[in-house]
């Protein structure tokens, strides 16, 4: 049974005689037995929980220890970040969102309980949230991910990785199909307001990234797509050749560049350079389809069938599991790496 008394200093907290009962329910989850622990966690209302955590003064400034050798106190508020988000994900499975809603807010008090001023840089708490907007988004999709983004970002406007996620959410949900209900003018403006309303959301997330860091590729090229998509290409035009004449690009973004640089080419007419850029890409990575199909189009619409049926070619020989995922694909849907992350943050908790 937990009952409440006087407030607690954090350094002291996990050690009061009546918060027994929760700790062993933590120290079972560190331990890995997490299917038990997370059924014990379910079994509270959040509402004991949350009283819990109202009782910690804040800040204690005897918590000692770093992000990456944090003091017992911070190592049991992550793990208990890390019990209440698996129990999200558990009853999410279930169909019950309003309870998974439920355990994250609780998981996101527990996680500021080891909060840094300043944060440092890929600290655990900033990897943590990521790996719950990833959640929000797999089990809620766009609308889900950008709900949660925006929580996280609140408590970490510096985060790179943060807006360049939240301009993927937004780009996403702009583009996300729609059912109509009726088909008056009405509807259709406010359905064409509200998708250009997120595409710019997604230019002013991508855009802060970009600017705060220019390593951060991926924010560059969400900035122009968004940009794109909203008729402002020749915006970007310059964005874009200054990211492909770099040498610090992987295949994945340099080869999503001239992507983008050839469709912005064609739509400027200037279908021989657009072309060029096409080839590029193929030349970094030849199993890519976005590129083939486009340069295929480009040269069957000019006439040139035979060059055309001759760059589609290799796809007729191809196995369909041979070659890499096209990075088109993962560029709009996302690489599934949120499982992953949660893993690799589960694991550093452990004892």
């Amino acid at each position: 049974m937990l009952t409440a008394s006087p407030a607690w200093a954090q350094s002291d907290f996990w050690f009061s005689d009546e918060l027994v009962p929760y700790r062993t329910v933590v120290d079972a989850y560190r331990s890995g037995d997490y299917d038990v622990a997370v059924g014990e966690v379910l079994s509270l209302e959040p509402d004991v929980v949350h009283a819990l955590i109202d009782r910690v003064r804040d800040p204690d400034r005897r918590l000692i220890g770093t992000d990456a050798r944090p003091a017992l106190a911070e190592q049991l508020f992550r793990s208990a970040a890390m019990l209440h988000l698996d129990a999200a994900e558990q009853v999410w499975l279930r169909g019950r969102e309003r309870a998974a809603n439920e355990q994250i807010e609780v998981a996101v008090r527990w996680i500021e309980q080891a909060a840094r001023d300043p944060e440092p840089s890929e600290s655990f708490r900033r990897r943590w949230y990521r790996s719950v907007a990833l959640l929000t988004f797999e089990r809620g999709g766009w609308q889900g991910g950008v709900a949660f983004a925006e929580v996280a970002i609140e408590r970490l406007v510096d985060d790179v990785a943060l807006l360049t996620m939240s301009a993927w959410f937004y780009e996403g949900l702009a583009l996300a199909p729609v059912i109509l209900d009726g088909t008056g003018e009405g509807q259709l403006r406010g359905l064409q307001e509200r998708k250009q309303a997120r595409l710019l959301s997604a230019v002013r997330r991508a855009g802060a990234a970009w600017q705060r860091s220019s390593d951060e590729v991926e924010a560059g090229l969400r900035l122009a797509r968004a940009r794109m998509l909203l008729g402002q290409g020749d915006s970007v035009r310059a964005l874009l050749e200054g990211i492909a004449v770099r040498g610090d690009l992987g295949v994945e973004e340099a080869y999503l560049c001239r992507l983008l640089l050839a469709e912005l080419l064609d739509e400027a007419g200037e279908t021989a350079e657009a072309e060029r850029r096409l080839w590029e890409a193929i030349d970094l990575l030849p199993d890519g389809q976005s590129a083939r199909v486009a340069l295929a189009w480009s040269l069957d619409r000019g006439g040139a069938r035979e060059q055309a049926a001759a760059v589609l070619d290799p796809f007729l020989a191809a196995s369909a599991t041979s070659g890499l995922p096209d990075p088109w694909v993962d560029f709009r849907l996302g690489v599934g790496a949120g499982p992953e992350l949660r893993a690799d943050l589960r694991r550093e908790v452990e004892p």
